[in-house]
């Protein structure tokens, strides 16, 4: 197996080469598309720019008979004229249930696009970090992208990484890139290598960083905790074709346009 890892998505210069590429956004891309998804929206379409989620909403066309929810943020805040923001807390089952979603965000989405080039993109954080873990194949190349916070590295991200990287060593032969070593230790040196991760650990390491103390200066500091509540689900969202780029998790879907 061959684990890379790129800290920031302009860093992820081999992603054409994995055969799964994990983009990382813990705080809080990733968990919204896998919290939506296990609380049962039917697809999730993920851009870049408020602007194109705005022009895809108006093109939409749907056998469901609703109309897409528009989701997202920038610098933390759900843009005007949105139905849902980013925060986990929002995606339940009475909201997003057989709907489909329309999501960008600052951060997480650019990530999501940095990965096309990949055979597989998953999406991955805490909230099914034991699904990924399982779920990852013995001879792969894997790239691990973080999303980071307006192209600054954070630490959240690069936890995650560590705790796969972390994983992977102890079941495989593991060639890595110097990233994915400093994102072992960093995991090791915060959790050691116990397999049961407290969420409230967890929590308070998450607390301190970047996208933490982001979160915590605009008053969604319950979202981290929430951020952290490790193996809430099994989801794993995968893109399964490339036009339009499409995830799917069991009989979910979220979508990517490029």
């Amino acid at each position: 197996m061959q684990v890379k890892t790129s800290f920031l998505p302009a860093c992820a210069k081999t992603v054409a080469d994995a055969d799964v590429a994990i983009v990382i956004d813990v705080l809080r891309a990733s968990s919204v598309i896998v919290t939506a998804l296990a609380a049962g929206a039917r697809r999730t379409f993920t851009t870049r720019e408020v602007a194109q989620a705005r022009r895809m909403a108006d093109a939409y066309e749907s056998d469901q008979g609703s109309a897409p929810l528009l989701c997202g943020e920038r610098q933390c805040v759900k843009m005007e004229g949105f139905d849902l923001g980013n925060s986990p807390a929002s995606y339940t089952a009475n909201r997003v249930k057989g709907r489909d979603l329309i999501l960008t965000t600052t951060n997480g989405t650019q990530a999501i696009a940095a990965a096309e080039s990949a055979r597989e993109v998953w999406i991955g954080c805490f909230l099914n970090l034991s699904a990924i873990r399982t779920a990852l194949p013995q001879h792969a190349k894997i790239e691990l992208i973080c999303a980071g916070t307006n192209g600054s590295i954070t630490m959240e991200d690069v936890l995650f990484a560590g705790a796969i990287v972390a994983d992977c060593e102890q079941q495989f032969e593991v060639e890595t890139n110097d990233e994915s070593i400093i994102a072992r230790q960093l995991w090791t040196a915060s959790f050691g290598t116990k397999p049961l991760l407290s969420p409230e650990h967890l929590t308070s390491v998450l607390n301190r960083s970047q996208g933490g103390r982001n979160l915590i200066r605009v008053g969604y500091e319950s979202d981290i905790r929430l951020c952290a509540n490790v193996d809430a689900y099994s989801v794993i969202p995968k893109r399964v074709n490339a036009d339009p780029v499409a995830f799917a998790a069991d009989s979910l879907m979220t979508v990517t346009e490029r």
